[in-house]
């Protein structure tokens, strides 16, 4: 687990490489309490997001929270995928440990965005 930190904001990566071609990822951004999980099959797959499923409005409801970058940058991201930072590191320990995604998160293609 590769893990960069300032202040309230961490960017967390895990990589699987069972085998040389294994480009199995999973991130994940975090402000505080809170976080968002991105997961990637290889190097260019527009991957899976995290969604809560207890949030009322959309991805596009301009509802946004605030996620720092390792180079800098800052992001904003729909409340929407947003969990809390427990579940975050639940499901990575558990992808890091079982080298499958967690059924206890709910999981959006990002190819259907």
């Amino acid at each position: 687990m590769d893990v960069w930190e300032k202040g309230q904001y961490k960017e967390i990566w895990v990589y699987l490489k069972e085998s040389e071609d294994d480009e199995r990822t999973m991130m994940a951004l975090l402000n505080g309490d809170w976080g968002w999980l991105m997961y990637l099959r290889e190097e260019g797959d527009s991957g899976f997001s995290s969604r809560n499923p207890d949030y009322e409005g959309t991805d596009d409801d301009g509802n946004m929270m605030d996620f720092m970058l390792s180079n800098g940058q800052l992001d904003h991201y729909p409340l929407s995928y947003v969990i809390s930072a427990n579940q975050v590191m639940e499901a990575l320990n558990y992808f890091e440990k079982h080298h499958e995604l967690p059924g206890f998160i709910t999981w959006h293609n990002d190819e259907f965005l």
